[in-house]
């Protein structure tokens, strides 16, 4: 039996985004009942409203949920949205993205998401400790000779993760 690292996301971390999407909701809900129902504009507000409100939840849902990293797999506990477990050995697709917030790259936050056994996770940066979870998954996507894009292979090397490339 392998150790289980849990992780979970402080809720410090996630303020910002419960605010952003408390706001977006609420100014969405007010707009709705100021325009006249049945309009364009009605339903434009409605499907923005609607955006607004799975972003808040989605965020709520980190918030109460626990991810587990043990030798078999990782998997998500909790939230609004249930549960999901991928097994190493079911590793089908490992892809680290970056979302730059500057030109030069330097801001900006990862994503790690993977997929297998017909199940996705996704899981960001904010998470606690996500630098051991995204070795511990590299290692197991490595073993299970999961192909990689070059974007992801240019976001594990500023991660760390991989040596520099010489130019």
């Amino acid at each position: 039996m392998s150790e289980v690292s849990i992780h979970r996301w402080p809720t410090q971390a996630l303020t910002g985004d419960l605010a952003r999407g408390s706001i977006a909701t609420a100014v969405g809900v007010f707009l709705l009942l100021a325009v006249p129902i049945g309009s364009i504009a009605f339903w434009a507000v409605a499907g923005l409203t609607i955006l607004f409100a799975l972003y808040l939840m989605s965020t709520v849902s980190r918030i109460s949920s626990v991810i587990e990293v043990d030798d078999e797999g990782v998997r998500w506990r909790g939230g609004l949205f249930g549960g999901r477990a991928i097994k190493w050995g079911e590793l089908e697709k490992f892809e680290l993205r970056h979302f730059p917030l500057s030109r030069d790259r330097a801001q900006g936050w990862m994503d790690l998401k993977l997929k297998g056994g017909g199940r996705t996770i996704a899981i960001d940066d904010k998470l606690d400790r996500f630098g051991e979870l995204l070795a511990r998954a590299w290692v197991a996507a490595r073993k299970a000779d999961v192909g990689i894009s070059d974007a992801t292979h240019h976001n594990l090397m500023a991660a760390g993760l991989l040596p520099k490339d010489k130019a």
